[in-house]
């Protein structure tokens, strides 16, 4: 009997395990097309990767001024885009409000993407889905999706 149902319970895992590897494959070429979205409009701009994000300074905040670490407070204003091989798409979130980076209050993608900018920046932050929402598809965001979200960091609390 048990014999029977190793081969059943393998073809079962057959559809996840291909389904895992197409979700794989579709974050790569996400990563390919943010790369090439980064180079294609912003070459002349400053460019930051930490884990799976990028970092696209639009305007940098002054000298001086307070810089993102994990266990900051900080004030956001921020537009959540997804994105394509066309780039940004739908707007799926406009929103502002004071978080703690690495406290669990953001997606991975902006965990990562935040620290080291300055207050006063304004920026672009661009990942794939791994650091997103990943399989599940979350209000007006599909599942797999790379997102793009144009952030303002108004001000940044230092909590150590």
């Amino acid at each position: 009997m048990k014999l029977r149902l190793i081969p059943v319970l393998a073809l079962a895992l057959l559809p996840v395990l291909a389904c895992e590897s197409e979700v794989r494959e579709a974050n790569v070429n996400q990563d390919k097309y943010i790369d090439s979205y980064i180079n294609d409009n912003y070459a002349e701009n400053t460019v930051y990767h930490n884990g799976g994000s990028s970092r696209v300074v639009l305007i940098e905040g002054p000298q001086g001024a307070p810089v993102i670490e994990k266990g900051d407070s900080v004030y956001l204003y921020y537009a959540g885009y997804t994105f394509s091989q066309r780039g940004p798409e739908n707007c799926f979130v406009i929103d502002s409000g004071m978080v703690r980076i690495g406290a669990g209050d953001l997606i991975r993608g902006l965990e990562e993407g935040l620290p080291g900018a300055r207050q006063g920046e304004e920026a672009l932050v661009l990942f794939s889905a791994d650091d997103g929402y990943g399989t599940q598809s979350v209000g007006l965001v599909p599942a797999n999706t790379a997102l793009l979200f144009d952030v303002g960091v108004a001000m940044i609390k230092k909590n150590h």
